[in-house]
């Protein structure tokens, strides 16, 4: 019970959320268009899917073809539990810096749980294997082609006020990259951050070319070696930027975590050395060749971008040299008229 009283109060704005979509984290749309039976089988495999995972739905008409299953969360202390167990696995890889708190309770008391952590669990619930914890639906893949599309409820009211805060704003802050970041997740903030980061660096090239422009000429070795430099700059400081907001989010790392994807075509299986469990492997060899394709692909691409470099020139020195009709001067530029 205390673990459910943590996670309903971690933010009240989210709970707004929530309430506003009547507690609704996703809708499944599923397709009745093929064969009755087959679909009506397909239908009730997912609920039954859905049911096990502690996952209650409701379902509603969607177009003339199918239907919406509206999916939420049974159990407050499961969810809990799937969340607590997800930290204390990121700790394990090394993600998170320190070890969740024993007591659940005190871990959300600590460490609130985020509408984007709640939505990502719930997904995770929702396609994770079973073998995992999950109702393994994956959408368009083997047995669930009828599943077309898994998507959460947008927020109408935070979407509203949100849009209206960043558009008198020029320059988003730490606050507001952690808003996104618990609104949306790590990935949606860390395009935000970058995004600014860029565009801020953007300022020093442009002056900069302005300037070589006025006073320097064309092709000016000074603003080439200067863009280069400040290119490695902007590249060495989104890196460090980049760290200190992993580390910040609790996501350093996160890529040793791997799930399992159902499009993986494996050849054969073999027990894991540690534990037993069966493994799908993939021949080395085989990735190797189909890694090798991308050779005559890019000697494909250096022979077009080749040859679009001696049309330019061609086109150049057509220009500059050869052609002595009319409108010259507005075609080439004043240095090579004169030639």
């Amino acid at each position: 019970m205390s673990s459910r009283k943590a996670l309903s109060t971690s933010d009240s704005a989210d709970i707004a959320g929530l309430k506003e979509n009547m507690n609704v984290d996703y809708v499944i749309c599923y397709n009745l268009s093929s064969d009755k039976a087959e679909a009506e089988a397909g239908f009730v495999q997912l609920i039954e899917a859905l049911k096990n995972v502690r996952l209650a739905t409701e379902v509603r008409h969607g177009d003339d073809s199918s239907v919406l299953v509206f999916v939420k969360v049974a159990s407050i202390d499961y969810l809990a539990s799937q969340i607590y167990r997800e930290r204390v696995q990121d700790w394990l890889y090394s993600v998170r810096t320190f070890a969740p708190e024993k007591d659940v309770s005190k871990a959300f008391e600590k460490e609130p749980v985020t509408e984007a952590e709640r939505l990502r669990l719930v997904y995770f619930l929702i396609t994770k294997p079973k073998n995992e914890g999950g109702a393994g639906i994956t959408p368009q893949v083997g047995r669930w082609k009828q599943v077309t599309s898994i998507f959460p409820i947008h927020d109408d009211a935070f979407n509203k006020s949100w849009i209206k805060e960043l558009s008198t704003k020029y320059v988003l802050n730490d606050g507001d990259l952690d808003r996104i970041r618990d609104k949306f997740g790590e990935s949606v903030a860390f395009y935000f951050a970058f995004m600014q980061s860029y565009f801020a660096f953007q300022i020093f090239p442009a002056v900069f070319g302005l300037g070589a422009w006025l006073i320097l000429g064309q092709y000016s070795w000074l603003y080439s070696i200067g863009t280069a430099l400040w290119s490695v700059i902007f590249f060495e400081w989104w890196k460090k930027k980049e760290v200190d907001l992993a580390v910040q989010w609790g996501v350093r790392n996160v890529s040793r975590i791997q799930h399992p994807r159902a499009q993986f075509q494996w050849d054969y299986e073999a027990p894991d050395p540690v534990t037993g469990e069966p493994v799908q492997h993939y021949p080395p060899t085989k990735r190797l060749r189909t890694q090798m394709l991308q050779i005559p692909f890019a000697f494909g691409c250096v022979l077009v971008l080749g040859a679009l470099y001696v049309f330019c020139f061609g086109i150049e020195i057509f220009l500059t040299q050869v052609y002595d009709g009319p409108f010259k001067s507005y075609l080439v530029r004043g240095q090579f008229a004169e030639r």
